[in-house]
């Protein structure tokens, strides 16, 4: 088996190296590579991102700025009659450098591509593969790591570590749409010849998550995503990086300086799309969730203490805490502190609400939010938390494999509470679904 991935992987180009020229001749200031899956109905969203990278690629002025470099991944969906892809047929994954020059309509023909409908896109051995070739042929001082399709953040009751179905990132609709986990993201990179990036980037929906984030957060500097839905009508997050990478002189900038060129084209991507919730994307500094687990812990550690006592006023804090999306059990961790202090007038809590605003205004950097008139915005958002009741809390075993649970001890207060939180206090939703 491990012999046939293999030579998958050599088929698309992700293993053998075709260039004969020396890489390291060619050292690129940064390595943008993007690994992406997001279906056939909505295939042709990828190939117009491509093609405005190109175009970016184009526009950046030789000899001077920043040298950047792309190297492409995607699978094409499932054939349908809404299958949208130009380029590419069903099932073809597409390994490639993309480049000013590159011209799609000959990559079938340039050994980038092959029909390989299994390949899976949760095999940390296949994110490994991708990121070898990128050291290997599009060597740069810094890599950056997108991940592009759909994204449901991380639901314990689902995403452990099995060839089965799970909602994680990357829903692969060829594989009974078993997508990546943050546990495999996180051994693939590991594994690699790249086990640290500049960044990594969830260009997904839901994936701005603690459990997610705190998982890999130590393989790179900064991560970008957003614990909302994100639009994927008209969206410039990935050119519009290549863009500014090329003309700004660190990351952080050009990080920022993407956030605030895309804002209008990501609002009118939100109108457009009809999202009934509101939306963001944020840049965290990966080091900086280390402070948010610290203060973390000690929040689980004095609910544990008080709920015997003051049930009824931290009932009411988790009944009212900002949800993020009505379908999945995701919630503001720093407005949980905020509700929880207020709720029960406790001192620790009120020291434990003030330290844990520090440490998220050192952890996220910069933030653009969207608010579509459908829900008050929070004066701003943190990251998301599972909070469940403890008659839903059925999968501690996969829970407490993960990093956030074992930095905070967050399963011990999903085992202990028995609130079940209903929606928020902007209306947004009846209650959870479990």
């Amino acid at each position: 088996m491990k012999k046939l991935l293999l030579l998958a992987l050599a088929a698309i180009g992700i293993v053998a190296c075709h260039k004969g020229n020396n890489p390291e001749d060619n050292l690129a200031d940064y390595t943008v590579i993007v690994y992406a899956h997001v279906g056939g109905d909505m295939d042709d969203t990828m190939e117009i991102i491509w093609e405005e990278i190109k175009d970016k690629l184009a526009a950046l002025p030789e000899g001077t700025g920043k040298k950047v470099r792309v190297l492409a991944l995607y699978k094409y969906g499932i054939p349908s009659e809404g299958f949208s892809g130009k380029y590419g047929e069903p099932g073809e994954v597409f390994c490639f450098e993309l480049d000013k020059d590159t011209d799609f309509t000959k990559l079938h023909t340039e050994g980038t591509a092959a029909k390989t409908q299994s390949f899976k896109l949760y095999d940390p051995e296949n994110i490994k593969a991708v990121l070898n070739r990128a050291k290997k042929e599009l060597p740069a001082k810094e890599y950056i790591l997108v991940f592009h399709g759909h994204g449901g953040g991380f639901q314990p009751a689902y995403d452990y570590l099995k060839e089965e179905y799970t909602k994680g990132l990357l829903v692969d609709d060829w594989l009974d749409a078993a997508p990546l986990t943050q546990f495999e993201i996180r051994m693939g990179i590991e594994r690699s010849s790249i086990p640290h990036l500049k960044a990594i980037m969830f260009h997904d929906c839901l994936m701005g998550g603690m459990e997610t984030l705190v998982e890999v957060a130590p393989l790179a500097d900064y991560l970008i995503a957003t614990p909302f839905m994100l639009t994927s009508e008209n969206t410039p997050l990935i050119p519009v990086m290549v863009k500014c990478l090329g003309e700004c002189s660190d990351f952080e900038t050009a990080a920022r300086k993407t956030f605030s060129d895309s804002e209008a084209r990501l609002y009118d991507g939100y109108v457009k799309e009809g999202v009934p919730y509101n939306g963001n994307i944020e840049l965290v500094k990966g080091a900086a969730l280390e402070n948010v687990c610290s203060v973390t812990r000690e929040l689980v550690t004095r609910l544990c203490e008080l709920y015997p006592s003051r049930k009824e006023a931290i009932d009411k804090a988790t009944c009212s805490v900002y949800k993020f999306y009505n379908d999945r059990p995701f919630f503001d961790l720093m407005d949980y502190a905020s509700k929880l202090a207020g709720e029960t007038g406790d001192e620790k809590l009120a020291d434990i609400r003030d330290r844990m605003k520090t440490a998220f205004d050192g952890a996220i950097l910069d933030q653009v939010s969207f608010d579509l008139k459908v829900l008050p915005l929070l004066p701003s958002f943190s990251l998301s938390v599972v909070l469940v009741p403890h008659e839903a809390y059925s999968w501690p075993e996969t829970y407490e494999y993960s990093v956030f649970h074992k930095k905070t001890g967050w399963g011990k207060w999903l085992d202990e509470n028995t609130c079940t939180p209903k929606g928020n206090p902007f209306g947004q939703g009846e209650e959870i679904k479990l």
